[in-house]
């Protein structure tokens, strides 16, 4: 029987090399495609035997390299446990030794695709919230990987008295069935769809247009002429771009499909475990601390299917940045189960202690692109006579006309006793739930047009998120500013009184 101990540095598993060769491989395989291809030109002229003898040189070249490459990654990088620190050294002439204590540890993730299952095998990868380089990464087999979670689970253990006292439950396990997460990505903003499909009629109209400097004026008059003809090839224009537009959504719910199947979230006292994957399952285990923001956005078709979008919006370290570790849950409606657990039981009783409404200028702000674009394709349109074509930029003008009113409705701030919302969105309800114990930075700015118009912005950020609230009165602005400095010297305060014991 295997035994697994920690204790004095050690390497990987064999099978892990084997890992590593492949995803070596695979990393390599572009440059050896090209290799051979650039040698077939080469010798296009010669034997057939002599063309066979030399890609297969080269391919033996780039499989010598990955072999290399991979024995370096695997010889040269050992891990150990003492002291309750995990040491990981690595280098072949340059080596580095990170040691990262157990209960620092913020992040734990795992990654299962078709080379880890086969070897039986998973990517562990392990990271702080303080860590300025990129994460560290394992692979090892169920063994090692149980044995080594059991010895962060006994750190974390240790400090569970403290964390009991919050009131936080026990464990509440999650399943998400995958027809739940098809209604969800089903319910996402359509309009993103519609920019994809209008980028390829771009893309498409762009390739016609090159050909001659005549091939707008014919597609414009074809166009024409179909519109006096008769109805039926409208009918099917229209009937091709819904088609085109429902293979787009379909290509979008497949890819969320495929990463967010077969979906189980655990809430533990102060851990987070979320996992899914429909072909590679990946996992990440983080506790509340490491959260900064929870987002939740409820459009009309979500609102209309009791659905909603929620994201775990972590604080950002180096391989935060890299590779965006949102926690990301569509389907039916589970927010106040999130927010029970990492605001607790008593968060929807929370009363109000100011609020703020954002103003027109907002709308300014939410137009501020468009207009310019209106304007000059307007004035493109009047000058080449087509005056039936203004409709479209008339129309695009009404939308953004409703995308900025709709932006000043759903903008505003509201504190809370024991953590402060900020909405936003534009057709969608959007809700930011921020504690005030990460809010690190509160800056209140004034425009050039604050002395008339009386409206100020506020910004606020976390460790991984930024929020500004935009046209809001200067007096309502200025008493949140002096409440959230004061509840950020609370905390300072609090945080130091801890320090000391």
């Amino acid at each position: 029987m295997k035994t697994t101990d920690f204790s004095r540095p050690r390497r990987m598993s064999k099978s892990a090399f084997v890992v590593f060769f492949v995803k070596d491989l695979c990393s390599y395989a572009g440059f050896i495609f090209l290799a051979v291809i650039f040698n077939l030109n080469a010798v296009e002229r010669s034997p057939l035997l002599t063309i066979f003898e030399r890609t297969l040189l080269v391919a033996a070249g780039g499989i010598i390299v990955a072999a290399a490459t991979s024995f370096v990654r695997y010889y040269f990088r050992k891990y150990y446990v003492e002291n309750g620190s995990l040491i990981f050294i690595h280098g072949l002439f340059h080596k580095e030794t990170t040691s990262i204590p157990l209960e620092k540890i913020h992040t734990l993730r795992t990654r299962r695709d078709f080379i880890y299952r086969l070897m039986d095998m998973r990517s562990v990868s392990f990271d702080t919230l303080a860590m300025k380089s990129a994460e560290i990464e394992l692979i090892l087999d169920d063994t090692d990987w149980n044995a080594l979670l059991s010895l962060v689970e006994a750190q974390e253990q240790k400090s569970e008295d403290k964390e009991r006292e919050t009131g936080k439950a026990d464990a509440d396990k999650l399943a998400f069935s995958n027809m739940n997460l098809i209604k969800g990505a089903f319910c996402q903003n359509h309009l993103q769809g519609m920019v994809v499909l209008f980028g390829i009629l771009a893309a498409i109209l762009d390739r016609i247009t090159a050909v001659n400097d005549n091939a707008l004026d014919f597609l414009i008059n074809y166009a024409d002429a179909c519109t006096r003809g008769l109805s039926v090839p409208a009918i099917m224009y229209i009937a091709a771009l819904i088609a085109l537009y429902m293979v787009i959504m379909l290509l979008w719910i497949g890819k969320a499909f495929l990463r967010y199947a077969n979906m189980e979230v655990r809430l533990d006292r102060e851990q987070l475990a979320f996992e899914s994957g429909l072909i590679t399952r990946k996992s990440s285990r983080f506790p509340y601390g490491k959260i900064c923001t929870v987002y939740v956005k409820r459009n009309f078709l979500e609102k209309l299917t009791g659905c909603s979008t929620i994201r775990m919006i972590q604080a950002e370290n180096a391989t935060d940045e890299q590779k965006g570790t949102d926690v990301r849950i569509y389907g039916t409606d589970r927010s106040g189960t999130f927010l029970d657990w990492w605001l607790g039981k008593d968060y929807a009783s929370s009363g109000t202690v100011l609020s703020a409404q954002s103003g027109y200028g907002l709308a300014v702000h939410v137009m501020r692109f468009d207009i310019p674009v209106i304007l000059a394709a307007a004035a493109v349109l009047a000058y080449f006579g087509l005056y039936v074509w203004l409709a479209a930029p008339a129309t695009y003008l009404a939308f953004s006309l409703a995308k900025g009113l709709m932006a000043v409705r759903r903008s505003r701030i509201t504190l809370k006793d024991d953590y402060l919302e900020i909405n936003t969105g534009r057709f969608a309800d959007t809700v930011n739930y921020i504690k005030y114990s990460n809010i690190e930075v509160v800056r209140l700015v004034s425009t050039p047009f604050s002395a008339s118009s009386g409206r100020v912005r506020l910004s606020i950020s976390t460790n991984g998120t930024f929020f500004t609230a935009r046209s809001l009165k200067a007096e309502d602005a200025g008493e949140i500013y002096e409440y959230l400095l004061y509840r950020c010297e609370q905390n300072m305060h609090a945080d130091k009184g801890q320090n000391r014991f």
